[in-house]
């Protein structure tokens, strides 16, 4: 437990010291050992960390880091304008655009990715990456699984305990693990299993048919290692993502249709099929640090209003960890991963989702040209048909993540919102709402 106001951490659920109520989650940063050249997790309590290897000071680094793994190393040198492979014997960490090389920083515009030429880039990778190696990076990871075997057993004995709790008020069989193929969900899966000694746990997969070719190849592989797990498929066979995109235009930043007709629908019907009216519990692999969204989120939660399935109770193990948590996990136990991580992607949903990042774009144009090449050219045809007189610009600049409306679209026509006057002011409206507001109708207002 952890009090936010004193800075301490504490076994009580009241801080001893001022006697203000704690909360779960000890924050963590992230140290140097420039001696072992490790990052080292440790608690935001103490200003100074020792390095538990060689006993060094550590210094602060950031709160929290992902690895750069040789792949993606290989393809920043490149956009640094670096000999290939020049960091080939040095550590590489990675927080958003901030490479952190043998523990000092170097930005990563997002400039240079918006104005890097893409095929000579590719063709440089083509050209150097037999030259690329792992030797020095899997040295220095031992290192660092070393440094940080304290913290992962820490949080790996908390996982588990809140796991078995939380599976306690449920049969065996009402257990689903939500499986994405990115890493949280990875991690998820693994720990559950585990703490349930229970290798025949139902994993519920949805395919969105949006997903990168590397999620497919890894699913496959995971399905081939775990054979005694109950492995479901959840696929919306009926509709095709383009012709929806054709009558109601392509999703948006606050217009994500494509969540629930692709993804939540699918997964819900799935679920239906298998369980009727039976309430469940499913492990899945939300945390609080991904987003300003997801850090209102409960750790476990049943609340009609609050889960997208009605008819489950949803538990995250990982819900306070941090990216560096994860990959120490993952390292640690030798995991098998998604490959789209090796080459520089932080996050691996729908490869077209309107809420990728620069990286990810940019990613897609290198390793998906063909589909990244097809989906920009509709884009700028859908832009030329909603009116737009600079759709390229429209499309490149981003401005259509930000769409709102339907304006150009037939189908706009026939959606109707009933309203009544106002009686006390003459130019309003009074529009009933059939939900609760949330964050995102808010947010469709400002």
């Amino acid at each position: 437990m952890w009090c936010n106001t004193c800075n301490i951490e504490t076994n009580n659920e009241k801080c001893p010291v001022c006697g203000e109520l704690t909360i779960e989650e000890i924050p963590t940063v992230v140290h140097w050992c420039a001696n072992c050249r490790v990052p080292i997790i440790g608690s935001k309590a103490y200003e100074k960390h020792l390095c538990p290897i060689c006993g060094e000071n550590a210094s602060y680094l950031a709160s929290d880091i992902r690895p750069v793994f040789p792949e993606e190393r290989l393809l920043v040198e490149l956009l640094l304008e670096k000999e290939p492979n020049t960091y080939i014997n040095s550590p590489v960490w990675v927080a958003n655009n901030r490479y952190y090389i043998d523990g000092k920083a170097t930005v990563l515009p997002n400039t240079l990715l918006r104005e890097s030429n893409i095929q000579r880039t590719v063709d440089l990778l083509d050209k150097f990456s037999h030259q690329n190696s792992y030797e020095f990076f899997n040295r220095n990871i031992s290192l660092f699984i070393e440094a940080n075997k304290t913290r992962l057993d820490t949080i790996v004995y908390e996982a588990h305990n809140f796991i078995r709790k939380a599976a306690e008020l449920f049969q065996e069989e009402n257990i689903v693990i939500s499986f994405s193929g990115g890493k949280d969900s990875t991690v998820t899966a693994d720990l559950t299993t585990n703490a349930l000694s229970n290798p025949y746990l139902v994993h519920i997969f949805g395919n969105t048919t949006l997903e990168l070719p590397q999620t497919l190849e890894y699913t496959k592989r995971y399905r081939e290692d775990h054979p005694q797990a109950i492995f479901k498929v959840a696929e919306n066979k009926e509709q095709n993502f383009l012709e929806v995109c054709d009558d109601i235009g392509p999703p948006a930043r606050m217009m994500r249709w494509c969540c629930s007709m692709f993804k939540t629908g699918p997964i819900s019907r799935v679920i239906n099929n298998l369980y009727r009216n039976e309430q469940i519990l499913t492990f899945y692999g939300i945390r609080q640090s991904e987003s300003v969204s997801r850090s209102k989120y409960n750790r476990i939660e049943d609340d009609p209003e609050a889960v997208k399935i009605q008819q489950q109770t949803v538990a995250s193990p990982i819900f306070f960890w941090n990216d560096i948590e994860i990959w120490l996990y993952i390292l640690t136990r030798e995991i098998d991963f998604n490959a789209a991580y090796r080459l520089g992607y932080d996050r691996v949903g729908c490869w077209c989702c309107p809420n990728n990042n620069d990286r990810a774009q940019y990613l897609n144009r290198i390793y998906l040209p063909e589909k990244s090449n097809r989906w920009r050219d509709y884009l700028i045809s859908f832009a030329h048909h909603i009116g737009k007189p600079d759709a390229e610009t429209y499309i490149d600049s981003g401005k259509w993540k930000a769409r709102q409306g339907g304006n150009g679209l037939a189908a706009a026509d026939d959606v109707k919102i009933q309203y009544t006057n106002c009686t006390s002011e003459e130019h309003s409206k009074i529009y009933r709402l059939t939900k609760p507001m949330d964050d995102e109708f808010l947010n469709m207002l400002t």
